[in-house]
């Protein structure tokens, strides 16, 4: 199994980042332009993650499946808007099988109101060859999820709200689970697995990597999460100096980790919330390629 994260050398192969993308802005005085170069970048220039994702249980017939993943567009201003077009077509030039959008489309209802049209035709604009597929986070849930379901609806996305969705691929099933966000207190694992069955190879989407805690009896195939924007200032080494955002722990703020005998991916999100800053934790499209993965008997529990 090979992983890769966005920290890799071979930058040819395994990163993309967005050139030009802060183009069209205006810009400082010219003694605060490095400066705010810099800033532009952390927000601005997308990477693409390449990697293989563990998946317990996967089929042979799933195995080199190509799926995407996107979260926490914070779509509140016209850039927001902007750098989700630019992340769109990122994706489809992977062209995956399944795009998984993983919650926090909004910060505040005022954004939503006024960029729930413009980000439903960005959406619109995904293409992947068998089905996408959307959870909300807990600023949707603030905001109202209702709204945002409805428009994803008719951009051909399906919403999932502790819910799962089967999909077959040359007869083998592989299913989607979609788990509400658990800030909010709407999550229930229980009712997004009923109905899917012990045998089946399960892909969770999860806004907060916590969530974790309470399906891994459930025992998931693969949890896809969001909600921490990497921690949005990270450190060579150290990493991000927030420390409790989290009960599984700061090393699942972002990338692939193992959690008992499953993995969790944390993608660092495309936008920003609060504080319009990034250090070292530039903005994410994941794209996996589906591996299987066999626990081990001797996995220590986190």
């Amino acid at each position: 199994m090979a992983i890769v994260n966005s920290t890799s050398t071979n930058q040819a192969e395994y990163m993309a980042r967005d050139e030009g993308a802060s183009q069209g802005k205006a810009e400082p005085f010219f003694l605060a332009y490095p400066v705010y170069r810099l800033w532009r970048q952390m927000l601005d220039e997308i990477d693409l993650v390449r990697l293989d994702l563990p998946v317990r249980g996967l089929s042979p017939a799933h195995r080199g499946l190509k799926v995407c993943q996107l979260s926490d567009l914070h779509v509140d201003r016209d850039e927001d808007l902007e750098r989700l077009e630019r992340a769109v077509s990122r994706v489809n030039h992977e062209r995956p099988a399944l795009v998984f959008l993983t919650g926090d489309y909004f910060s505040e209802p005022p954004a939503m109101r006024r960029y729930l049209a413009p980000l439903a035709r960005a959406l619109a604009r995904l293409s992947p060859a068998v089905a996408a597929f959307a959870i909300p986070g807990n600023h949707d849930n603030w905001c109202s999820f209702a709204p945002i379901a409805e428009q994803f609806a008719k951009a051909g996305i399906a919403p999932l709200r502790n819910q799962h969705r089967r999909i077959s691929f040359d007869g083998h099933p592989l299913v989607v689970v979609g788990v509400d966000d658990l800030m909010t207190r709407r999550a229930d694992p229980n009712g997004a697995f009923r109905g899917v069955r012990p045998h089946e190879c399960t892909i969770v989407l999860a806004h907060n990597p916590d969530t974790a805690l309470y399906l891994r009896h459930l025992r998931p195939g693969v949890v896809l999460s969001g909600h921490t924007h990497g921690g949005a200032i990270r450190f060579p080494l150290l990493g991000s100096p927030l420390r409790s955002i989290l009960k599984l722990g700061p090393k699942y703020y972002a990338g692939l980790n193992r959690f008992e005998d499953f993995h969790v991916y944390t993608n660092r999100g495309l936008g920003t919330f609060c504080v319009r800053i990034r250090i070292n934790c530039r903005p994410e499209v994941s794209s996996f390629t589906l591996t299987p993965f066999e626990p081990s008997t001797t996995a220590t529990p986190a």
